[in-house]
């Protein structure tokens, strides 16, 4: 197996640390008045599966690309609460027992292990509708709202995000290469950073050079998030990812690909590349920077 013995970027920013809860913690309040009261068993577990957990970094992401075209603040946490709906989901069905079968999440026990598996299965299949319910809800042009609407059901359909879980199920053939590799981290990772990123430019009514920049940045930034994830898979402490470690052990990673070394460069390089793609936004991105480097000494999301 192989070894690190410590993050390859240890060094801490707490002030965006408190940025990245504040937003949070607003984003929190957002998503109890969407979600209906727990006054179900299917309705409190999908309270249990999306609220008190994750850094939020889609959210995050969402909430300072917005900000670079004054976008105000509670349509821009609107947007990034549909986002999260749609990431718990994911990680809601990527736990269950026919795919990763992980039976911790978020430092608690997985949806299915808290609730059973059929009740985990329709949590999922009730949070997709709520994130497009959500969209339909912005106080937004129709036409915003439809391109919201429409990017994020390409971003997660048999195209993307389920095409990426299709693949880590080796459903598609086996991942043997570097280039298959990435192609299933854009796919089930990636493609959901890069909206997040666009979400806010849309929102913004950018030039189509911003919003390209800004899915760019998210997709580079989705990168990096799944090179260092498979760092702590590995190598990392289950109390501060929140999930098992070692349930990629039978897979190909980047880190088994390519090696601790090897990695450290990758995440650097990649991170040198989303960097240069915020040029045109100037001292504005700060925020989106700050994530970035974040994301290189701790993963998780």
């Amino acid at each position: 197996m192989v070894q690190l013995k410590q993050s390859p970027y240890p060094l801490r920013n707490d002030a965006f640390e408190q940025q990245l809860k504040s937003v949070s913690a607003e984003l929190e309040g957002i998503l109890k008045a969407i979600l209906p009261p727990p006054n179900t068993c299917l309705h409190e577990a999908m309270a249990y599966s999306i609220l008190g957990g994750g850094k939020r970094l889609r959210a995050f992401l969402t909430h300072a690309a917005a900000h670079l075209f004054s976008v105000p603040t509670e349509i821009a946490l609107h947007v990034a609460a549909a986002i999260e709906l749609v990431h718990a989901y994911s990680l809601v069905h990527d736990d269950l027992p026919a795919m990763d079968n992980a039976a911790i999440r978020r430092n608690k026990p997985s949806c299915h292990r808290a609730y059973g598996e059929a009740t985990a299965i329709l949590v999922g299949d009730a949070l997709i509708p709520l994130a497009f319910q959500t969209l339909s809800s912005l106080k937004v042009s129709k036409d915003v709202q439809l391109e919201l609407i429409q990017e994020l059901s390409l971003v997660i359909g048999s195209e993307g995000l389920v095409a990426g879980q299709m693949m880590d199920l080796n459903q598609e053939g086996p991942i043997a290469t570097e280039e298959d590799l990435l192609t299933l981290q854009r796919l089930k990772t990636g493609v959901l950073f890069g909206f997040a990123l666009e979400a806010g430019a849309i929102l913004g009514n950018a030039s189509a050079s911003d919003r390209e920049a800004l899915k760019n940045f998210g997709l580079l930034f989705g990168r990096m998030f799944q090179m260092v994830d498979d760092w702590l898979d590995s190598c990392g402490n289950e109390k501060v990812t929140g999930k098992p470690c070692q349930q990629d052990k039978d897979k190909l990673t980047f880190l088994t690909l390519l090696g601790p070394l090897m990695l450290r460069k990758k995440v650097e390089e990649t991170l040198k590349e989303a960097l240069k793609t915020l040029s045109p936004f100037g001292e504005k991105a700060t925020p989106l920077k700050e994530a970035a480097q974040y994301v290189c000494q701790w993963g998780g999301g």
